[in-house]
C-alpha cells in the first residue's frame, strides 16, 4: 500500500473514529441512568413527556423491562400510514445470538446502498429511474446492490422492475438509521 492510500485510509479512519466518538458523546448526554427511578414515591411516572414511551413499557413490562421499537410514519408517495411495533422482553433478549443480524446489518453497510434505499423509499423504484443518478453508478451496480439489499430483506420486488421497502422493514428501517444519525 503506498504512503499517500495509507495517508487517505488513516485520515478516513480519523474522521469516522472522530465522528463516533461525537455519537457516543451525544448519546451518552441523553443517556437514562437504569439506576435513576422513572417513577416518583406515589408510582406515578416522572417527566412525563420526556419519557412516555418508556414508561409505556414499564407499564406493560414491568420492572423487569425489555426492549420496544415503533412507529407510524406516512412514507412518500404512499396513500396509508405504515404503523409497526417490535418488542422483546428482557429475558427473550438475552437469549438473541448478535450474530443473526449481520447479513441484515452488513447489507446496510455500504453508502451507496443506504442512498438507494432512501430513493426508493422516497419513490424512485425502477433500475432506469436509479439508473439517472450519478451516485449510483452503473445499471450492473445498481443491481447487484439491489440484489444484496433485497437477500437481507430489505427491500423486495412489488410488481416487474419495481423495487420498494417492505412495509414491515420501513420502521426498522428508519430506526436503524435515526440511531446511525443522531
Amino acid at each position: 500500500m503506498s504512503t499517500s492510500s495509507q495517508n487517505e485510509s488513516g485520515s478516513t479512519v480519523d474522521a469516522r473514529l472522530a465522528e463516533l466518538e461525537r455519537k457516543v458523546a451525544s448519546l451518552e448526554g441523553a443517556a437514562v441512568d437504569p439506576a435513576s427511578p422513572t417513577t416518583d414515591d406515589s408510582g406515578t411516572h416522572a417527566d412525563d413527556d420526556t419519557f412516555w414511551a418508556l414508561n409505556g413499557l414499564l407499564d406493560h413490562a414491568g420492572h423487569e423491562g425489555g426492549v420496544v421499537y415503533t412507529g407510524h410514519t406516512i412514507p412518500p408517495g404512499a396513500e396509508a400510514p405504515v404503523s409497526w411495533q417490535m418488542g422483546l422482553p428482557s429475558a427473550a433478549i438475552n437469549d438473541l445470538n448478535f450474530a443473526e443480524a449481520a447479513p441484515a446489518l452488513a447489507a446496510l453497510g455500504h453508502p451507496v446502498r443506504l442512498e438507494l434505499l432512501q430513493a426508493i423509499y422516497e419513490g424512485t423504484t425502477t433500475v432506469a429511474r436509479l439508473g439517472d443518478d450519478d451516485r449510483f453508478g452503473t445499471t450492473g451496480q445498481i443491481y447487484h446492490h439491489i440484489h444484496a439489499l433485497a437477500g437481507a430483506g430489505w427491500l423486495e420486488n412489488s410488481r416487474r422492475g419495481h423495487w420498494r421497502v417492505p412495509g414491515q422493514k420501513i420502521i426498522p428501517l428508519l430506526t436503524l438509521i435515526l440511531i446511525g444519525t443522531h
